[in-house]
């Protein structure tokens, strides 16, 4: 495992075996035995460019040059890509859905993708992700939850630039994270969609948020219709089963609240 220190990689190894995984950081200077009895590579670093026009995938790239570091090796290797190579599609979005990106960060993991392919062969498997979400107070994180808890924690608010009944495909990090350490065992090669396969309001989350909280409130300040998505898992189900209910999107967020209210209660005592 490259990339130890990230969000999804920290969860990742708590539900991986100790004695099955080696991880390294992304910074750390790769030595010359990593391969050596190594069956699989999933790889969680990520330039901080990655969502940059600026960004120079031969320089840049980790996934590009952990794959070349593998050559001919039979190194299975498993690159987290996302949700954001597909184009825009009024219904769910399958493994066989037209590619299309809108923003940089898709074009460069379709060229990712693409390049690693060529690279690996059969030997590739491509995680497509949908929204991973969890306790995300991380500094310089910048996703949908991590910004809605740090807006509740400054103004006892979550703030909404777009409409609450877009629905997107979330799933709670340990759910994927126990999907993760199986597909690692096993990884099934090709593409391979992970997301709940929920279409859930994102207006019901930021409540669900506040009700564990205990206070607060939603504050809608544009009604568009902004990036609805919903990935379809049938694949995924059929290889690992479900990743998670509705239930367990409820009980995530209710948590998530709950621990933010712990938090700042304790900071402030």
């Amino acid at each position: 495992m490259v990339g130890r220190h990230s969000f999804l990689a920290q969860h990742a190894l708590a539900a991986l075996s100790p004695a099955r995984v080696e991880a390294i950081g992304h910074d750390e200077t790769l030595p010359p035995d990593l391969l050596d009895g190594v069956g699989c590579i999933v790889n969680f670093a990520r330039h901080p460019m990655a969502r940059s026009d600026d960004y120079r995938l031969e320089e840049m790239d980790a996934d590009l040059r952990l794959a070349r570091r593998i050559g001919k090796r039979d190194i299975a290797y498993v690159m987290l890509s996302s949700r954001k190579v597909y184009a825009p599609s009024e219904g769910s979005l399958s493994e066989t859905s037209p590619t299309g990106p809108r923003d940089a960060y898709g074009r460069h993991k379709l060229a990712v993708e693409r390049a690693l392919r060529d690279l690996l062969g059969e030997r590739l498997t491509v995680l497509r992700l949908a929204n991973i979400f969890g306790y995300e107070r991380t500094p310089g994180r910048t996703t949908f939850v991590s910004i809605s808890l740090d807006r509740l924690a400054r103004e006892g608010r979550i703030h909404y630039a777009m409409s609450p009944f877009v629905e997107r495909d979330f799933l709670p990090v340990a759910a994927f994270a126990r999907v993760l350490a199986r597909i690692a065992l096993t990884p099934p090669g090709g593409i391979l969609n992970v997301g709940s396969g929920i279409g859930l309001p994102t207006g019901r989350l930021a409540l669900w948020i506040l009700e564990g909280f205990g206070r607060g409130a939603l504050v809608i300040e544009s009604t568009e219709e902004k990036d609805p998505f919903v990935l379809d898992v049938t694949r995924l189900i059929s290889l690992y089963g479900r990743p998670c209910s509705p239930a367990d999107l409820r009980d995530a967020c209710l948590a998530i609240g709950s621990r933010l209210a712990a938090d700042l209660a304790q900071s402030s005592g």
